[in-house]
């Protein structure tokens, strides 16, 4: 399963074994370590426009998405 095809993963389908594509400008995507103020925590990372995914990013678009998420 590609990282983004029509409908985002669920935080438990992060898969790392194959490579993923970047849903903005189709490049590759690299899995990661970053480092927040108060946190750690994994995710992928284009390698061409930067955009960082992981399993809360895709929850809240997911929440967007559906409009469960006031704006």
């Amino acid at each position: 399963m590609q990282l983004w095809e029509k409908q985002p993963l669920k935080s438990k389908e992060m898969d790392t074994s194959n490579p993923k594509r970047c849903h903005r400008c189709e490049s590759i995507m690299v899995y990661e370590k970053f480092y927040g103020p108060d946190e750690q925590f994994w995710g992928w990372r284009c390698v061409c426009c930067g955009e960082i995914v992981d399993s809360i990013i895709l929850k809240n678009r997911g929440l967007v998405v559906t409009g469960q998420l006031g704006r």
